[in-house]
């Protein structure tokens, strides 16, 4: 009987041992650890072609993601079809608490809208949620916003991978700056 038991432990042995070490790798890829977005995008804040958002961050998802502090930018993408449906994809660059510029990356749906507040890392800090004709917004954990928001990160790097290697610059060129009218 014990050798049987211990025939199982030397058999399970081995497939325990190569699933925990798959375990890492596949985190490390979950993560995003291949690109990091905010980079992408800041590389080349100098030469996107910025517009003011003016209230294109509602009210109560600056208060949600505590941005909003400055001016803000926006940046589209044009509109895509996943699975059949229409979305729409912003980029916002504005300001923090401590006045440090953020990127805000928008998705909308015709179902939901959400927007992700990125780290300087290009991971998710925290995340706003609405269903389109809701009356209000949520904050939204981590766990549920992630898989969206790795989809549309992995979208933000592409688009960011195809720009220009224009020099990257700390303000936005001039002709950026619109008065309002």
């Amino acid at each position: 009987m014990k050798t049987n038991r211990f025939r199982k432990f030397l058999w399970f042995a081995p497939v325990l041992m190569i699933l925990l070490l798959q375990m890492p790798a596949n985190l490390h890829a979950q993560a995003g650890g291949q690109f990091n977005v905010s980079k992408d995008i800041m590389d080349h804040k100098g030469i996107l072609n910025w517009k003011p958002a003016g209230n294109g961050i509602p009210q109560d998802v600056c208060t949600i993601l505590q941005v909003c502090n400055g001016e803000t930018k926006v940046v589209a993408l044009p509109r895509a079809t996943e699975g059949g449906l229409p979305i729409a994809r912003g980029v916002f660059l504005t300001q923090d608490a401590k006045h440090m510029d953020v990127l805000v990356l928008e998705r909308q749906s015709p179902s939901d809208i959400y927007f992700f507040l990125l780290t300087s890392q290009g991971t998710l800090a925290k995340a706003a949620y609405a269903q389109v004709g809701g009356t209000s917004w949520l904050p939204m954990g981590m766990a549920l916003a992630d898989p969206t928001f790795k989809k549309d990160a992995a979208v933000w790097h592409a688009w960011a991978s195809k720009l220009g290697s224009g020099p990257a610059t700390t303000a936005p060129a001039p002709a950026d700056k619109k008065p309002d009218a």
